[in-house]
């Protein structure tokens, strides 16, 4: 059955509605059977060729070999790398319009379902490409000849070798008939073809072959004789159709590992674009609150040694401790502040570079190769690192590296013979950290590069979620949504056990320093109360850090 009309009648919109992708307002749709769809867009997963045509069912060589030979497509795989075996980029980026139809029909042809849906499939393809594939597929004596078939097409050359041809007008059948009825109605059918006539006519010689089974009896012969056709001349110099060519080059390239430290390059790029006039206030700031903090300390424990102090040293104690801690105060708020503006001038920088490349890059060597995913991995979950886990990152990376130096400044100022242990204590700290920083870095590149392809496979399904559904593949899908999440959180899960590795051996080494912080302590019988306790109450906070 085909289904013709102007643009705009709801050819596309019938189809739609029998798979169930428009809301029904009244009546019924039934489809009995399974179902096969070839949408006009032409939708290829980004896998094998033959992945493509078995859309996750079995493998039956016979029937595999068949469908292949009937879609035309042994040539194609003779000029493919690695032939049905190739795997199709992003969006079938290295096959063209042609043959990312015909693979869609194959895998339409292979599903062996009861009713099939075509939406002008023959579109994209030659006219010799096509009159094949309509003869050996579609036609009355082609593989699917006991199935039912609905054709929507724009070639109304087919027409004469269907079993029934409905018009569809402003959304609504107009006409329903075999060909020879409709043309003798001489209603809205006629002149849709009377037109396409004049059109195939004037095209040229090649057309002809196309127009001759449409004159064939036709009522409208007569009218189509006064239309005068082109120069045999002008017509050997027309240019036969052809497929597009395909971009054999166009790969998609594998997302690529970085290993190794962090580049330099990296760290001097990121502190350019946060600005060097704040990366150095924000150090600055940071440093003189850990200073403020570590002598409001210190000068609290000098005051409480006094215990026998006259008003006017309380004043001159409470004074100085008071400006200490609003020295404290202001240098903490200004150390945050430098420090977000940064990271926000950084994140915005960034961002507008990596937009400014996106807008410029050149599609045939950049977008055709790239996966969506990729692209969409970096404005996403990257710019919300910036954003929102860089910042907290930094801070926390000056705390804990301020603190870390106040305590043993004031454990070894107080006790000497600590700077004992100090250096075996660093040199496990060092190992211990070293070993940590390699497995954490690859592991955090790992968790994001597994991310792009959960993206990637999201727009995949979107493009396709009318095939997918029509098809009843959808479990299917989701299943591999799933296993690309779990691989994705599978290197994210890894990332924090290496977390709880570092931190039990952290809590070790702290509770070590506490451990002969206090024996030292109490081993010296000449050291101030006040000092030694100060030493203790830094030594203690080492485990929190």
């Amino acid at each position: 059955m085909a289904v013709v009309g102007r643009i705009g009648s709801g050819k596309s919109s019938l189809i739609s509605a029998i798979l169930g992708e428009m809301n029904k307002v009244s009546g019924y749709v039934n489809a009995l059977g399974t179902i096969a769809y070839v949408s006009q867009q032409d939708w290829i997963q980004n896998a094998t060729i033959q992945e493509n045509v078995l859309f996750g069912r079995v493998l039956d060589e016979s029937m595999y070999n068949k469908v292949i030979d009937v879609c035309s497509l042994e040539q194609d795989f003779e000029t493919l790398p690695a032939g049905d075996q190739t795997k199709i980029g992003d969006k079938g980026i290295n096959l063209s319009g042609g043959q990312k139809q015909r693979i869609s029909i194959a895998r339409a042809i292979y599903s062996q379902a009861d009713v099939y849906l075509f939406d002008d499939p023959l579109s994209s393809v030659d006219s010799h490409v096509g009159k094949h594939i309509f003869e050996n597929v579609i036609g009355p004596n082609g593989i699917l000849k006991h199935t039912t078939r609905l054709f929507v097409t724009h070639n109304l050359a087919y027409l004469p070798q269907v079993d029934e041809i409905i018009v569809l007008k402003d959304g609504e059948i107009s006409e329903r008939g075999t060909y020879q009825e409709l043309l003798e109605q001489k209603q809205e059918f006629s002149e849709f073809l009377l037109q396409y006539l004049y059109k195939a006519v004037e095209s040229g010689n090649e057309a002809m072959d196309e127009v001759e089974p449409l004159l064939y009896n036709s009522p409208l012969s007569s009218e189509l004789s006064q239309i005068p056709l082109k120069s045999e001349q002008s017509n050997a110099e027309e240019v036969s159709k052809s497929e597009e060519k395909v971009n054999e080059d166009a790969q998609a390239d594998e997302e690529r590992i970085e290993e190794g430290n962090v580049k330099l390059s990296v760290f001097l790029f990121y502190f350019k674009a946060v600005g060097g006039t704040l990366c150095v206030a924000t150090i600055i700031f940071h440093v003189l609150c850990q200073v403020y903090s570590v002598g409001a300390s210190v000068w609290l424990s000098i005051w409480s040694s006094h215990e026998n102090a006259t008003l006017s040293e309380r004043d001159v104690y409470l004074g100085v401790y008071g400006g200490l801690g609003l020295g404290q105060v202001l240098s903490m708020f200004l150390a945050a502040v430098t420090l977000y503006i940064g990271c926000l001038n950084g994140s915005q920088t960034l961002h507008n570079i990596l937009l400014n490349k996106i807008l410029r890059a050149p599609t045939n060597t950049f977008f055709d190769i790239t996966p969506q995913g990729r692209i969409l991995n970096r404005f996403s979950k990257d710019i919300d690192v910036l954003d929102n886990t860089l910042p907290l990152v930094i801070k926390g990376w000056f705390n804990c590296v301020l603190s870390v130096l106040a305590i043993l400044f004031i454990v070894s100022y107080t006790t000497p013979i600590f700077m004992v242990v100090i250096l075996p204590i660093a040199i496990v700290y060092y190992f211990i950290q070293r070993f940590y920083i390699a497995t954490s870095r690859q592991l955090k590149r790992l968790e994001s590069v597994t991310r792009s392809p959960i993206y990637s496979h999201f727009g995949e399904s979107i493009a396709g979620a009318s095939t997918i559904r029509a098809y009843k593949e959808s479990k299917r899908f989701i299943k591999e949504s799933e296993s690309k999440v779990d691989c994705n959180q599978t290197c994210n899960f890894h990332s924090i056990i290496a977390e709880r590795w570092l931190s039990v051996r952290l809590e070790i080494l702290g509770n070590l320093i506490i451990l002969f912080a206090a024996l030292f302590a109490v081993l010296n019988e000449s050291q101030d109360a006040g000092l030694v306790g100060l030493s203790i109450v830094y030594a203690l906070q080492v485990s929190e850090i």
